[in-house]
């Protein structure tokens, strides 16, 4: 009988030597214990696999913050977290409540997206490279839904909107280098009296309507940054 774990084999009905037999007995025993230490390797590779994943939270991909004193500069680990503004942590791009999205890894790039979700969203995204957190930087634009309302672009630009009662307007937010406003009169007279109206004055934060005839009230537009 011919084995690849023993060095010796033996034919039926024959005596065999002692030796040879001590030396098959010592070449299982060596096979046996190779066998252990591969499973106990392989069993210890196991463990520590799951031991590593079990401690990893990215293996939870959304998580409610409930805790106060935080700060967005810490939150590294991918997935997404839902955060109130009873629990409004430091380094936020807004002052409001919203979900926070983590993707990459520490070794190359972290990518943070956070999304407001007050009464005016926006979306805002932000890089850390080397532990280094880049500003944040609006990816919708900022926009308040109102009679008198506006729309920030992420290029800067502004567009604002309203109904005015009167000929002064005062622009929900305050351009920083040029605003141009337009503007439609309402109200009419019946005579064939002279009626020019326009623009009397204007500055980055309104604008002033003159007219010489009926006047009620306007919508208006107003672009610029």
């Amino acid at each position: 009988m011919t084995n690849s774990m023993i060095p010796y084999s033996f034919i039926p009905g024959t005596k065999a030597k002692a030796g040879e037999v001590n030396a098959n007995f010592v070449a299982l025993a060596e096979v046996i214990e190779a066998n252990r230490l591969t499973a106990a390797g392989d069993i210890e590779e196991v463990n520590e696999t799951l031991k590593t994943k079990a401690d990893k939270t990215e293996l939870i991909t959304e998580h409610t913050v409930l805790e106060t004193n935080t700060d967005l500069n810490n939150y590294k680990t991918p997935g997404s977290y839902v955060l109130g503004l009873a629990y409004k942590p430091a380094n936020l791009p807004r002052e409001s409540s919203g979900i926070l999205v983590v993707r990459g890894e520490t070794k190359s790039l972290i990518k943070q997206i956070w999304f407001c979700t007050s009464d005016n969203p926006e979306i805002f995204t932000r890089n850390c490279i080397n532990s280094q957190w880049s500003a944040w930087q609006s990816v919708s634009g900022a926009i308040k839904k109102a009679n008198s309302g506006y729309l920030k672009l992420p290029n800067g630009m502004i567009m604002q909107w309203g109904y005015n009662v009167g000929a002064t307007v005062t622009y929900p937010i305050a351009f920083t280098r040029i605003g141009a406003p337009v503007f439609s009169k309402i109200g009419w007279g019946s005579s064939f009296e002279r009626s020019d109206t326009g623009i009397a004055s204007y500055s980055l934060t309104g604008f002033t309507a003159g007219t010489g005839g009926v006047f009620n009230n306007m919508h208006w537009v107003a672009l610029g940054y």
